[in-house]
């Protein structure tokens, strides 16, 4: 009876020293941190490893050290907080790459008497260019006209672009260019504002810009690309490892498509396709076609369409769309509402297709009357048994009745958080339009929270900063850093950080279809994780939070980028 068993005790041996180890060997393993798996099941950890393109461990350091060979790159953290990478839920990266490096008003308050000695140095020496632009214009009470600019420059064409991407002013040369007369009809989704003879003025609104832009020059495939490999490592110093690009259009889809087939891509990016939405066989067959360009590569994606239910609300743009007037000047009553760029049944129809044809929709709605518009039409198309991912974004004012539609219609929002602070947009050109009731509707993250909603954090850069900190900071705090003196902006609308945290990852992950893998830290999905340069905790304030750094960025396993590295 003896032999039997020493015989399978030696077997065991063997077959134990002959036997593969219970695992490879991770390519990263990341100690003593405080990690925020974004993970119901299992919030906290205080270690990882990473094998190839995925999460291999998430536990104790004790287990992580097990998947420690020789070649491993071990990150001793020394208590920093590890979070997912980053989700920024609305961005346009590749349209905001293109602005920048050239004349910039940097959103500062101008007159246009003070705007016009820095534009004149920013092209003193520049003999070449056929349309001189300028970026950044704080359009808050800015008010210009084709005078004012052609006595800046009256043989090219001049272009000022609204920071908020919402309005623009030409001189006469580019309006000439643009072929903008008196007899030019206002676009569907914009305004050509005129004088009193109704020739324009040179101030345009929305899809006005359009036909300016559309005149112009447009960059190369190459300069595209460019862009896209100048933009990347950006994100990921900021921690920001996907993203959607929210109003893609058919140029933009063709440079992520080019990036991703040389495999320089290095984010995952949810690409939404502009459409003007117009429910007719030509423009799903255009939007179609665009999803198929993309293909089937693992990091990008084109299943989702923005529309636009209207504009901005601050004077003098005030295109978004309101239930009730705006106020006059003086602040008295007036009688414009703004105005909803799609007609609600038309909306409605618009979705039904996108649904019949495979596509989620991204609404861009400010005003209370353009929420309220959205909701009704994402409602119908809930109403017919629609499960296609729908969201809207930024979201200004609310209508206390419409608050707990977004979770009764499985609605996440993307909001815009840095915005909630008092500044010239805010305040200056709001207040007298706005009235005191909505001025303290502004922003209302608490009231979503609270019924519910699924929050996304997103930045609309180039539009604002894409640094999530800063606008993590601004969500808690409300108040304007550069100017702590004006106060909160409605304080009773702040979120926590760990809100803000989430909104971030696992709520912006769900947002755009993801989160079967990223938004969390859990074993199998794709290691997309940041190391922070400190430990953010309960008690962490929100200036502290706004100086938070990231220390290492890595992407699908790959290290991006680390603080300590030259720029």
């Amino acid at each position: 009876m003896k032999k039997p068993a020493l015989a399978l005790l030696i077997g065991a041996v063997l077959c134990a020293c002959d036997s593969k180890p219970p695992h490879p060997n991770a390519d990263v393993v990341i100690l003593h941190g405080d990690v925020r798996t974004m993970d119901s099941t299992r919030p906290n950890a205080t270690a990882l490893a990473i094998a190839g393109e995925r999460i291999a461990f998430v536990g104790d350091d004790a287990g992580a050290r097990k998947w420690i060979g020789g070649n491993t790159q071990v990150v001793d953290t020394a208590g920093a907080t590890v979070l997912p990478g980053l989700i920024d839920s609305h961005i346009h990266v590749a349209e905001g790459a293109l602005a920048r490096g050239g004349c910039s008003l940097e959103d500062d308050q101008l007159t246009i008497e003070q705007a016009a000695d820095k534009i004149k140095a920013c092209f003193a020496n520049d003999k070449d260019s056929k349309w001189l632009i300028v970026t950044d214009v704080n359009a808050a009470g800015f008010k210009a006209n084709r005078r004012e600019l052609d006595a800046i420059v009256r043989d090219r064409p001049l272009f000022l672009w609204s920071s908020d991407g919402h309005s623009g002013w030409v001189n006469s040369r580019a309006l000439e260019l643009a072929k903008i007369t008196r007899k030019t009809p206002n676009p569907d989704d914009g305004r050509i504002e005129r004088d009193a003879r109704g020739e324009a003025t040179g101030f345009l609104v929305d899809g006005a810009v359009g036909l300016i832009s559309s005149a112009m020059d447009q960059p190369t495939p190459a300069k595209r690309l460019e862009k896209l490999r100048w933009i990347l490592p950006q994100l990921h110093a900021a921690g920001i490892t996907s993203y959607l690009e929210a109003n893609t259009d058919a140029e933009t889809v063709a440079a992520y498509a080019e990036l991703a087939r040389l495999k320089q891509l290095t984010a995952r990016v949810t690409i939404a396709l502009e459409s003007g939405g117009a429910n007719t066989p030509a423009e799903f067959a255009r939007l179609k076609g665009l999803r198929t360009q993309v293909g089937n590569d693992p990091l990008l994606r084109a299943d989702f369409i923005k529309l636009f239910a209207d504009g901005a609300m601050e004077f003098p743009t005030q295109t978004a769309a309101l239930l009730e007037p705006y106020n006059n000047a003086d602040g008295r009553p007036g009688t414009s509402k703004g105005k909803l760029y799609l007609a609600s049944d038309a909306m409605a129809a618009f979705i039904k297709q996108a649904d019949a044809d495979g596509f989620n929709v991204h609404i861009h709605a400010i005003g209370d009357s353009a929420v309220r518009e959205a909701l009704d039409a994402l409602g119908v198309a809930r109403a017919a048994g629609s499960k296609r991912l729908y969201s809207i974004a930024h979201l200004q004012l609310i209508d206390a009745a419409d608050l707990p539609r977004f979770a009764a219609l499985d609605v996440p929002v993307s909001l815009q958080l840095l915005w909630a602070q008092p500044d010239n947009y805010s305040i200056e050109a709001l207040t007298p339009w706005l009235g005191p009731e909505r001025m303290a509707r502004q922003y209302p993250a608490r009231s979503l929270a609270d019924h519910h909603t699924v929050i996304a954090g997103g930045s609309d850069w180039d539009v604002s900063s894409f640094n999530p900190f800063a606008a993590i900071a601004t969500a808690m705090s409300r108040t304007n850093p550069e100017k702590p003196e004006r106060g909160p902006l409605n304080v009773k609308e702040a979120l926590t950080l760990d809100e803000m945290l989430t909104a971030y990852t696992i709520n912006a992950a769900r947002l755009i279809g993801r989160d079967a893998e990223i938004g969390s830290l859990v074993v199998g999905k794709a290691a997309d994780v940041i190391v922070l340069d400190g430990t953010l905790t309960k008690e962490t304030a929100a200036d502290t939070a706004r100086k938070t750094r990231v220390a290492h960025t890595f992407f699908a396993g790959r290290e991006m980028s680390r603080a300590d590295a030259a720029h």
